[in-house]
């Protein structure tokens, strides 16, 4: 089989949601040719999500403000971010999301007479802040003008299977094209902007494209990831409106009911504890924490759906106290009756849903990975948010992030003389195995059942045991197949193929933090360690793959290694 060939390029971007787009813009801004690719259509990805209204980007109000921010989200993250990213995110972005008015992209305010409400705090935080809403329609409006007026070359439907390297460096990837052929495209710097870890679940608030690959990808090229182990779990419908957002704000008013039809939580919480107060508790953020009483929720419809093996849990909304609801509240409900057809009358099944990744590919400050040439924004990222983040502060940083990448990655490729790549040096290492895509939903559904909400020991080594029973096969790829007197395969299988060999070794390094993690902090839960072990674990865990060689089976293995930066060296490039 031989490798068509794309049309060079500066920058690759890889990713065509916020942080993507974001990142595409501002290294075309600055003078380099630029391909943005996506894995299905262009405007993809959890920020084109459709099972939820949009997103609110908080900033601080001045400068002031910007500090208490700083240190709003150092406390939430509670010892496992890295203050320099922090920083600089902070710092940029008010700029950064002024940028996106000045393009031409409406953000949405709250009014004169709203702007005091309390839906307008953010999840976690304890304060009103600068406030802009972003919405997939105010973006859909604008952004393709942009893109064309700055001469970035799209490409959809080019899903990226393997980075290509001469050396250390980053030099390109190689993806399937509309699913028909496999192409290969240079690039001087490669950005990844591929979403979270959403897709190692079978139940996850994202499009089917965030599959975490982009992790997997880059671990697999050798960078390093932190903080993967802290992920925000949300509940959401699973019927009607299948995949929709539970907002946050409407606990008040939302009754969860047993199979049965008895009430689910007066029969699971400790003495002394009522509906109320953890309804209370749990309007103040949607993700689910480990950190107050909210818990008690997620857990018992956690519970529920798997020990009586349920796609859900009933729900219905107490009317009587939705009869005033706050602007906020109203706006949802009226995008929920239009966009998902759902009513506020009807029963509707709740279960927990993958929604973002807390962790990710470690970046610095110039949202470079130790990779040369190899740079990362948004989702697919760590470092910036710890154990809990402020509501909106995953798309914001997609904005601030994207924005450095691009910036940071064109300068990158003034320092790299062009040349051209001998056809002997497009040479990888292809790897198949028999049936992935039933192996990849089978995964799917081990890491919803046994790594995901409600964690212990036996369930996590049962998750992490059914990965490493997955082997594959190597060939190389670039001569021509008759030299190589090997059968092509179809390239549906190799697709297919290494979605699970990048979920493997995503879903490898999350498992042993998740094992390595002995306690319970903030987004991460072991029923086993249900307490924060303040000695040990007020610390991130840095993981890294390391190649070794399988004698008995042409297959690359890796082995995942684990780091505990110490607090007094803060973790900097």
């Amino acid at each position: 089989m031989i490798m068509e060939k794309q049309p060079d390029t500066d920058v690759l971007v890889i990713g065509s949601g916020i942080a993507g787009l974001s990142a595409a813009i501002y290294a075309a801004k600055n003078g380099t040719r630029v391909t943005l690719s996506a894995s299905v259509n262009l405007f993809s990805g959890s920020t084109f999500f459709p099972g939820t209204w949009g997103f609110g980007l908080v900033g601080p109000e001045n400068e002031k403000d910007e500090k208490d921010l700083i240190e709003t989200i150092e406390r939430l993250g509670q010892g496992v971010t890295s203050k320099h990213l922090v920083e600089t995110f902070v710092r940029n972005l008010n700029e950064s999301v002024d940028l996106l008015e000045k393009m031409g992209i409406t953000l949405e305010k709250p009014s004169e007479e709203a702007k005091g409400q309390k839906e307008y705090i953010p999840c976690f935080d304890h304060k009103h802040r600068r406030w802009r809403g972003l919405t997939k329609k105010n973006l859909l409006e604008t952004l393709p003008k942009i893109l064309k007026d700055l001469g970035i070359r799209l490409l959809p439907d080019f899903e990226v299977i393997e980075l290509l390297k001469e050396g250390e460096r980053v030099t390109g990837a190689v993806g399937i094209r509309e699913g028909k052929t496999m192409e290969r495209i240079q690039a001087k710097a490669v950005i990844l902007a591929t979403g979270g870890l959403g897709g190692l679940y079978s139940y996850k608030l994202t499009t089917d494209d965030v599959n975490g690959s982009g992790v997997g990808l880059a671990l697999r090229a050798g960078a390093s990831a932190i903080n993967m182990e802290f992920m925000q779990i949300m509940l959401g419908f699973v019927k009607p409106g299948f995949k929709t957002v539970h907002n946050e704000k409407t606990f008040f008013a939302s009754q969860f009911h047993t199979k049965e039809g008895r009430n689910l939580l007066e029969e699971r919480l400790p003495e002394g504890l009522t509906q109320e107060e953890v309804l209370r508790a749990r309007s103040l953020h949607g993700p689910f924490s480990s950190e107050t009483v909210s818990r008690y929720l997620d857990l018992s419809v956690h519970e529920e759906i798997t020990k009586n093996n349920l796609p859900g849990v009933p729900m219905t909304y107490d009317l009587e106290k939705l009869k005033e609801p706050a602007e906020f509240v109203k706006t949802y409900f009226r995008w929920l009756k239009e966009e998902k057809h759902v009513s506020m009358e009807e029963e509707i099944l709740i279960a927990p849903f993958m929604h973002a990744s807390n962790g990710g590919l470690f970046i610095s400050e110039e949202a470079k990975t130790p990779v040369p040439g190899l740079f990362a924004a948004g989702e697919c990222t760590g470092g910036m948010h710890g154990a809990d983040r402020i509501g909106g502060l995953s798309t914001a940083n997609g904005i601030v992030f994207g924005k450095i990448a691009g910036e940071k990655a064109a300068l990158y490729c003034s320092t790299i003389e062009e040349t051209e790549t001998k056809e002997s040096d497009l040479l990888f290492r292809l790897q198949t195995t028999e049936e992935p895509a039933e192996k990849l939903k089978e995964m799917r559904k081990i890491m919803y059942q046994h790594a995901f909400l409600k964690l212990e020991e036996e369930s996590i080594r049962y998750a992490r045991n059914s990965w490493e029973e997955i082997h594959f096969e190597e060939m190389n790829i670039g001569q021509e197949k008759e030299t190589m007197g090997i059968k092509e395969p179809e390239i549906k299988h190799i697709r297919d193929s290494y979605r699970l060999l990048n979920g493997k070794a995503a879903a490898s390094a999350l498992l042993t933090v998740q094992l390595m993690r002995k306690e319970s902090r903030g987004s991460f839960y072991r029923s086993d360690y249900p307490v924060k072990d303040e000695a040990h674990f007020r610390m991130p865990l840095m993981v890294r793959l390391t190649e070794k060689k399988n004698e008995k089976m042409e297959e690359r293995l890796f082995e995942v290694m684990v780091e505990k930066p110490g607090r007094e060296e803060e973790i900097k490039w």
